[in-house]
């Protein structure tokens, strides 16, 4: 069965944005070492799902497109993975993507996202929105948390741990630092 890895921005104090959903926060100096480590978590991926808000979902993929199309961006080979891989948007509001490389998904997450796991093909990365990925935590689908720490406390905000409903065991896999600050912490649920 493929994996579903979650990999999110989050605070120190654990928000994943502030309460309108800004990220104004985040650590954009990356290093050349963080980059290459956002690129290799992609190799075995051959899809990417998300749910955006308003915001996000106007710009996460357009932007990803700008910078593929930018071969001296620092950060074009992430932006060519991220352009390449297939896209999945589960809205309730969208029903035809004005992306390419994009399908739009409007069904039940948990049931879509279950039979997604069980196709064939390589591990899917779950990308953006705080609800989307507090849903994917409380129904117990992810398989690897990859939560890039951020040097910064912003008070309140939208957790991704709030609709958890019992106790979930993590296992560190690995806890990674970076020279930005940004440190990646690598966790997996304990399965009993």
């Amino acid at each position: 069965m493929r994996k579903l890895k979650l990999q999110m921005q989050i605070t120190v104090d654990g928000f994943v944005g502030r309460q309108n959903g800004e990220m104004d926060w985040i650590t954009f100096n990356w290093d050349d070492e963080l980059r290459n480590y956002a690129v290799a978590n992609l190799d075995q991926v051959d899809l990417i799902i998300m749910t955006l808000g308003h915001n996000s979902k106007m710009s996460f993929i357009p932007h990803w497109a700008s910078v593929a199309d930018n071969k001296a961006d620092p950060n074009y080979a992430l932006g060519k993975r991220i352009t390449d891989i297939p896209k999945i948007v589960f809205s309730r509001t969208l029903t035809v993507s004005e992306w390419a490389n994009t399908k739009i998904i409007n069904g039940d997450i948990v049931e879509e996202i279950t039979k997604l796991k069980k196709k064939k093909g390589n591990d899917i990365i779950v990308y953006g929105g705080a609800g989307f990925a507090s849903t994917l935590i409380k129904n117990k689908l992810i398989d690897e948390f990859y939560l890039f720490v951020n040097p910064v406390a912003i008070g309140s905000g939208l957790p991704i741990f709030k609709e958890v409903e019992s106790k979930q065991d993590l296992t560190l896999v690995k806890a990674r630092q970076f020279d930005c600050g940004t440190v990646v912490l690598h966790y997996e649920p304990k399965r009993n």
